[in-house]
């Protein structure tokens, strides 16, 4: 299914995720007792088992760590390090907390599941990040070699749809990979 989505459209979906969590407030939220509000988790961060292709799904890898959506990120943050900018704030788009990881090439936006904080959502700035085997400044015809044809074809980019995620190529107009948003597929 393609189709395409004027720019307009595009840029206020990846908008959408900056403007919630756009305060910079890193105390953490407080809980009963004047206790913080930490997650706990035993498992590990995955490492990098490969290439992403739209039969196997999405992830991206940073410094040799996999990061998928809905994993836990205490082990992503122990695996990549502490040098992040993190925020709480009351979420705009569902009943509950974000939860931002601010690293310098990419943002970890989380939420809380079923009691754990995971990832919902990636936005990925520059090429130290791999989007299964593209990276910013690659084309889209890079992406599409990868990736094959993409579930929707927008003014600015692509966009490909598998199991209830999408993997999004954003360009500065001339096919060049500017950004990547990973998210799950919501009905907006």
């Amino acid at each position: 299914m393609k189709r395409l989505v004027p720019a307009a459209v595009l840029l206020s979906i990846a908008l959408m995720f900056t403007s919630c969590s756009a305060s910079k407030d890193t105390t953490p939220e407080r809980i009963s007792g004047g206790q913080t509000k930490v997650a706990a988790s035993e498992n590990k961060a995955s490492p990098d088992n490969g290439k992403n292709t739209a039969e196997n799904g999405f992830n991206i890898t940073y410094n040799g760590v996999r990061i998928d959506l809905d994993e836990e990120t205490e082990p992503i943050v122990k695996a990549i390090g502490k040098d992040y900018t993190y925020t709480e704030n009351p979420s705009c788009a569902y009943v509950g907390i974000d939860y931002t990881y601010d690293y310098k090439s990419f943002i970890i936006y989380a939420q809380e599941k079923n009691g754990k904080i995971v990832v919902n959502t990636i936005e990925v700035r520059d090429d130290s990040v791999d989007c299964g085997g593209i990276k910013i400044g690659q084309t889209l015809d890079d992406a599409k070699k990868v990736y094959g044809e993409p579930s929707i074809v927008e003014e600015l980019g692509i966009i490909y749809i598998k199991d209830g995620k999408k993997l999004q190529f954003v360009t500065d107009g001339t096919g060049k990979i500017i950004f990547v948003l990973f998210a799950h597929v919501t009905d907006d």
